[in-house]
């Protein structure tokens, strides 16, 4: 996970939980460990960079010179003592190049995760349309998301993606067990959230459990499940997966939202082999050739 402040403070930090002597203005680079004795998954291990007045606070919140709160919570919801491993003043210069290399390196997690930006401003769509209770806004917003967890989720990631952090990251059976768990949840609550639209309802439970635990996913994925997976990620293995994203995309077909009083969606079915009866049909009407072409050689 990344804090970048908001005004940039410069620390020189004299001993990692002692004293904090504020020299001028910049940020930290903190290498870390969780000490939770259950923390396999995710954020055993990371890198964050934080304002220092920040750092010192949460410093102040675990007993131990070397020990701190981490900045948020945790899968588990709460915040977590970690160590740190260590501290570093960010040289901007250094980041300034960084970021340009940044720009211009393109890998299949940087195009995976900027997808994630197109979907999280979907749910900022539907989180408005909710509050307005825009029923045919949230029938094409809704629409619009559930082809891009097909496309994003259902076809990159658990086709080509998530073989490959299977095979490369450690737990990586585990991590995307997880994923696929949570793609089969949102493909429920969102189709149960459009069959309530067909009756004129906006179910605000369901449609408020999916934004969240989406965005959720999102951060998972981009702040630990990613970073991890493209350490393990060599050229030779990003030159073989780039091309497979994009015939997924070339080969997907955008289903068309309909009209929300002519469609005739049924109750999606809680038996798990049904559910997954009907991922593979969605599959097979959203690619070119169907389920067949789409996915045939997996």
């Amino acid at each position: 996970m990344k804090y970048k402040g908001q005004s940039d403070i410069i620390v020189n930090i004299e001993s990692l939980g002692g004293n904090i002597k504020v020299m001028s203005e910049q940020l930290l680079d903190v290498k870390y460990e969780c000490t939770h004795p259950s923390c396999q998954v995710f954020c055993k291990k990371g890198e964050f960079t934080i304002e220092e007045g920040e750092f010192k606070e949460l410093l102040g919140m675990a007993e131990g010179d070397e020990m701190f709160r981490s900045p948020g919570a945790c899968r588990m919801g709460y915040n977590q003592v970690f160590k740190a491993v260590s501290t570093a003043p960010v040289d901007e210069s250094a980041v300034s190049e960084e970021e340009k290399d940044t720009e211009t390196e393109v890998n299949v997690f940087t195009i995976l995760m900027d997808e994630h930006e197109k979907v999280l401003e979907t749910l900022d769509i539907l989180d408005n349309q909710v509050k307005k209770r825009d029923l045919d806004g949230l029938w094409v917003s809704s629409s619009r998301l559930e082809n891009d967890i097909l496309l994003h989720s259902i076809k990159k990631e658990e086709l080509f993606i998530f073989p490959f952090i299977r095979e490369n990251v450690t737990m990586g059976e585990a991590l995307c067990g997880i994923m696929d768990e949570d793609h089969r949840e949102f493909i429920s609550l969102l189709h149960a959230f459009r069959v309530g639209l067909q009756e004129n309802e906006v179910l605000d439970g369901l449609v408020n459990s999916l934004i969240v635990n989406l965005r959720n996913h999102i951060k998972k994925e981009n702040n630990e499940l990613f970073p991890m997976a493209s350490e393990k990620l060599s050229a030779e293995d990003n030159q073989t997966l780039l091309p497979k994203l994009e015939e997924l995309e070339k080969a997907h077909i955008t289903l068309d939202p309909g009209n929300r009083s002519d469609m005739k969606l049924q109750a999606m079915s809680e038996d798990r082999a049904q559910i997954e009866a009907e991922i593979s049909s969605l599959k097979t009407v959203s690619s070119v050739g169907g389920e067949e072409m789409c996915c045939g050689g997996h």
